[in-house]
């Protein structure tokens, strides 16, 4: 695929993992290494340069990113905080993102949402398994970075109500597209 843009990539690591009784999610295990090192590998493929949104650990995630990001509000606001830093942080024309709890991910994915994305480089795109929105895989052009910074002002907290208020383009893929397990729970991790 030729793509007429490179995004910068930005892994969301960033979260308390309340679900996982405090554990950091981006450091679960998967396939015998941290998921935060796997997707960081995955996304090295797209080129561009690689952001990690992290509250916590930095000096364990620091050896797989570019550069590290933090929430711009402190007490764990949100991804759309991480995506927010990301987009202030972002050098590229877009942002491709990609939470840490989705470790089934893979470059084919990645690259279709990408090419849905170039088709309105002015809008964001992303992902809608069925009736299942995926708000937070994602790729959102920098220009909208104030748009952004203005609706957090004004209380938005929601990844999915911002990209809809944008007119976001959407990648449909299956349902039961396996490559969108989400490892919220210990027992998630447990099986990989």
């Amino acid at each position: 695929m030729q793509q007429r843009f490179v995004p910068t990539s930005l892994l969301l690591a960033g979260g308390q993992g309340s679900r996982l009784g405090g554990r950091d999610k981006g450091l679960m295990p998967y396939a015998g290494k941290p998921v935060a090192a796997h997707l960081s590998h995955l996304l090295r493929n797209l080129g561009g340069e690689l952001l990690i949104s992290c509250n916590r650990n930095q000096a364990t995630y620091e050896p797989w990113a570019d550069r590290l990001v933090s929430d711009v509000a402190p007490d764990f606001p949100g991804p759309l905080a991480g995506i927010m830093a990301g987009l202030q942080a972002c050098r590229s024309s877009h942002l491709l993102v990609l939470p840490c709890d989705m470790p089934r991910v893979d470059l084919a994915l990645l690259q279709g949402l990408l090419a849905q994305a170039e088709a309105a480089p002015e809008r964001p795109c992303m992902v809608r398994a069925g009736e299942r929105w995926q708000p937070l895989l994602c790729v959102i052009p920098r220009a909208l970075l104030p748009q952004l910074e203005a609706a957090w002002q004004q209380g938005q907290r929601s990844p999915l109500r911002w990209l809809l208020a944008q007119q976001a383009r959407v990648l449909d893929l299956s349902a039961d597209d396996p490559r969108l397990h989400n490892g919220n729970s210990p027992q998630d991790w447990e099986t990989r």
